[in-house]
């Protein structure tokens, strides 16, 4: 079954758009990876930010395509030491954020793909825990070596979250027997032997002294 990864996108609203999203989602499906959207191909009746996080933790990984969505003809930022300058700024939806810090808080790896131009704030700039990939909008683009060999680099790390240990056996206090045993490498289990071994001598040795010289078992 195909590892699933949550996607994070705006509504498309030019032609250049909606093929650059259609190029990152093929390149995605042949990578061997289920791209899940919500109102696509994930629904649900619960308001979006639950219905959102319960499809997040099902995935593996996260794609962050932010593209232009919104544009600040004139205006500024105020600053602790001033103004910036906004005029002609472009941003891309809200949701970018607010999924990729969902994403963020669950370890998810993180594609952020981002629209050159866009203004470099938030979870769309360098500095945190991954490379953004500012690319052109186009077929091209998405389907271009470079895209492929960063999306590759993620795939390892989405691969290896994937490959985890689920939440619940990682929490020792729900493991059963079974559980822990399959989760233990070689060394912790002849460690595990030993330690009830030596347990079994100390228990035989004191119910010895205290029985008159009489094995527990005899």
């Amino acid at each position: 079954m195909a590892i699933k990864v949550f996607i994070s996108k705006g509504s498309a609203t030019t032609t250049k758009q909606r093929e650059f999203i259609d190029g990152v989602l093929h390149t995605l499906d042949v990578s061997g990876l289920s791209p899940r959207i919500m109102f696509e191909n994930e629904w649900s009746h619960e308001q979006p930010l639950t219905a959102i996080k319960k499809v997040i933790k099902e995935c593996s990984g996260a794609v962050i395509i932010a593209f232009e969505r919104t544009i600040i003809k004139e205006g500024f930022e105020l600053k602790k030491d001033g103004k910036e300058d906004l005029a002609n700024t472009t941003l891309p939806t809200p949701w970018n954020q607010i999924e990729a810090a969902m994403a963020y808080s669950y370890g998810l790896p993180l594609l952020v793909i981002a629209e050159n131009g866009l203004k470099s704030e938030g979870l769309i700039e360098q500095g945190y825990d991954w490379n953004v990939y500012w690319t052109e909008l186009s077929v091209e683009a998405a389907k271009s070596e470079s895209f492929k060999g960063f999306l590759n680099s993620w795939k390892k790390s989405v691969v290896e979250f994937h490959s985890r240990p689920s939440k619940e056996l990682s929490d020792p206090g729900k493991l059963t027997v079974a559980q822990l045993l399959r989760v233990m490498n070689i060394p912790q289990l002849w460690s595990l032997f030993a330690a009830i071994v030596s347990l079994l001598i100390a228990v035989a040795t004191f119910a010895y002294k205290t029985g008159a010289g009489k094995w527990p078992w005899g």
